[in-house]
């Protein structure tokens, strides 16, 4: 992790955690749920985008939205994970001007390590990086065209690993009071608007803006 962005991001006063909560629900308790799932976002932001310790890069995003918010800022979207995505693509940036500068330079390597390099292999996977990159835009935009219910129910549903999914989708199913077959179906139906309109996002980049969720 860069240590920079960690010395200029690490102190958080404790008047502006409490800001950050009272920005994101006057209710402790709700504040303090809309936290955590912006926080497990956040992570997933950077770990799609091949970050190392996305984690770590999750709570600088927070410590940063955090000071921005006790100077005056204010989240103006109803959905306030745009405000903080605003924040880490700023931070993703600076990630990656740094990258360079901590990578062993070539001529320092012995002879055996030094890497094999096919260009042919090198354009793939700089094509598979902007075609993942420009999915995961679209999919950040559909994302925010659904309802916050719709929205909650479907990153939910589909975050985490084995127990810790099984326990999301028991937890949803009381919330939402359904059935648990009933909640797959509702999930499986978003995922298809989702996956429709992520396609067409991806299909015209141009027109990007005029895809709607609902297509």
């Amino acid at each position: 992790m860069d240590s920079t962005l960690q010395r200029r991001h690490a102190n958080l006063t404790r008047e502006a955690f409490d800001k950050l909560f009272e920005s994101l629900d006057p209710n402790r308790q709700v504040a303090a749920e809309k936290y955590e799932r912006i926080r497990q976002r956040l992570a997933n932001f950077f770990e799609y985008r091949g970050c190392s310790s996305p984690d770590d890069y999750a709570d600088i995003t927070i410590n940063c939205a955090a000071k921005k918010l006790y100077e005056g800022s204010r989240i103006y979207s109803s959905d306030p994970l745009s405000f903080f995505i605003g924040i880490a693509r700023n931070i993703l940036l600076e990630y990656w001007e740094q990258a360079p500068k901590h990578a062993v330079s070539l001529d320092h390597l012995p002879d055996a390590e030094h890497p094999h390099i096919n260009a042919i292999e090198t354009l793939q996977r700089d094509e598979d990086r902007q075609r993942s990159e420009a999915e995961l835009e679209c999919l950040e935009e559909c994302l925010e065209q659904t309802g916050s219910e719709d929205r909650e129910l479907i990153v939910s549903y589909y975050t985490g690993e084995k127990g810790q999914k099984i326990r999301n989708r028991k937890r949803l199913a009381v919330e939402f009071n359904v059935a648990p077959a009933a909640l797959r179906l509702r999930a499986f139906r978003l995922r298809a608007k989702l996956e429709r309109c992520v396609k067409s996002c991806c299909e015209a980049p141009a027109l990007k803006q005029n895809h709607s969720f609902t297509n």
